[in-house]
């Protein structure tokens, strides 16, 4: 992600020293038996270099350190850049803990021999998570691997004020029609009716996925990443036919620009909607505590009557424990302190708005734009990671991601971009 701070440099090392102690004041009493004072240094892989996220991952690791003495070295990467080398990276000397997803991303690499498996962790402090999340952090061999964290749900963003300026009320937006609508009133008032961006390659796999699950199904679409059904079928063609009635209402130059620049649009009030993850929200509240206030999010519009709104794609973030680290051992104590509820109020207690997996957290506390995002996710039946993160990485980032690119290019060419992904899938070697 392109937010850059300063001092926050891609491959930052950040060295925290045992004698923080002192800590952060750490509120609610712990659910942690404790953690090893003799594992020793350990390095953690955070990938993102974006303000919010860094100052809560320095916190966790200060107040790791205070509580063992163990010193935590922290590598803070680019997200894009972390995501797109994790392979050589876990081949090669990875740190001990990192940050990583949930699904089918986790799974992959866990069955390649790349993760440890830290089953013995859930046993200690997995009675503050719901088997939802455990099953999420499961490997296909039946252990765990994976430590969740955060999550958020994709979905409509808007500001209130302005839509009430312009007499637009994004709560009756129910199904497609209403949705159309909405976009051709935003239109008329000179905005852009959705914000919109794909430089990244991952941005419009989000647009995919909504539009996939509300014309075809859950099922359909889990099927389709996991290559029981065809990328040429008549059901993938009619996304793109519904995913061009959009292309109108958007800014064309979505292939110029990433993430954070669709959000600016929205931040500075010349788009109406933006579809992506709510983990952006902390991007707002950098810039003032009123634009964060003013931020919403609804549900993406009901397609199929079948379906109605009843999926959302709510990817999991968390931790994993590469094999090949130095300290395997260091690294599970880590993420035993990072799981346990201490560890995620020492996150809590940064400020940021955090929506965290755990169980103990209390939801009573959040603020009306996460409890917006709970609203949100209870509409829904069916949680699907995202895309990247639901299929083969060797599929997703390399071949999913310049397609879509390309359809933006010419949407004339849905069908030969389809056959053409069909054929790379063909072509994977087995996992």
């Amino acid at each position: 992600m392109l937010n850059k701070i300063a001092g926050h440099e891609v491959d930052r090392r950040l060295v925290l020293k045992g004698a923080a102690a002192g800590g952060l004041g750490i509120a609610g009493a712990t659910m942690l038996a404790g953690c090893s004072s003799s594992v020793g240094p350990l390095t953690f892989g955070v990938r993102t270099v974006d303000e919010s996220p860094v100052r809560q991952a320095e916190a966790l690791m200060e107040a790791y350190t205070a509580k063992t003495g163990n010193e935590v070295t922290g590598n803070f990467t680019e997200s894009n850049a972390f995501q797109n080398n994790l392979s050589q990276y876990l081949q090669g000397t990875p740190d001990d803990a990192f940050q990583w997803m949930a699904g089918f991303r986790m799974q992959f690499f866990a069955e390649q021999g790349l993760l440890t498996d830290i089953s013995d962790v859930w046993d200690e402090i997995g009675d503050q998570y719901t088997d939802a999340y455990k099953i999420a952090s499961t490997g296909l061999d039946g252990k765990q691997y994976f430590i969740p964290q955060s999550w958020y749900p994709w979905g409509l963003h808007f500001r209130k004020s302005m839509m009430a300026e312009i007499g637009l009320n994004p709560d009756d937006i129910y199904n497609w029609d209403d949705f159309m609508g909405a976009l051709g009133e935003l239109q008329g008032q000179g905005l852009i009716g959705l914000a919109a961006a794909d430089k990244g390659g991952w941005e419009a796999m989000g647009t995919f996925d909504i539009l996939n699950a509300r014309i075809n199904g859950y099922q359909f679409h889990v099927d389709l990443l996991g290559g029981r059904e065809k990328w040429t079928d008549d059901r993938v063609k009619e996304v793109f036919r519904h995913w061009e009635m959009l292309l109108p209402y958007q800014n064309a130059n979505v292939l110029d620009l990433e993430w954070d620049g669709a959000m600016q649009l929205l931040l500075q009030k010349q788009s109406g909607f933006f579809m992506n993850g709510s983990w952006f929200g902390a991007n707002f509240l950098e810039q003032s505590q009123e634009d964060y206030d003013d931020l919403w999010i609804i549900p993406f519009p009901e397609i199929n009557p079948d379906h109605g709104r009843d999926t959302v794609d709510a990817p999991i973030d968390g931790l994993c424990v590469a094999a090949n680290g130095g300290n395997p051992d260091g690294g599970k104590d880590f993420m035993k302190f990072a799981g346990d509820i201490e560890g995620v109020q020492a996150i809590i207690d940064v400020g940021i708005p955090y929506t965290s997996a755990n169980s103990l957290q209390d939801t009573s506390a959040y603020d009306p734009f996460q409890q917006q995002q709970l609203a949100v996710m209870g509409e829904a039946k069916y949680i699907t990671q995202f895309l990247d993160r639901d299929t083969r990485p060797d599929f997703a980032g390399p071949v999913v991601g310049p397609a879509l690119q390309s359809w933006f290019r010419d949407p004339s060419s849905t069908d030969s971009i389809l056959e053409s992904l069909q054929s790379q899938w063909d072509a994977l070697p087995p996992l």
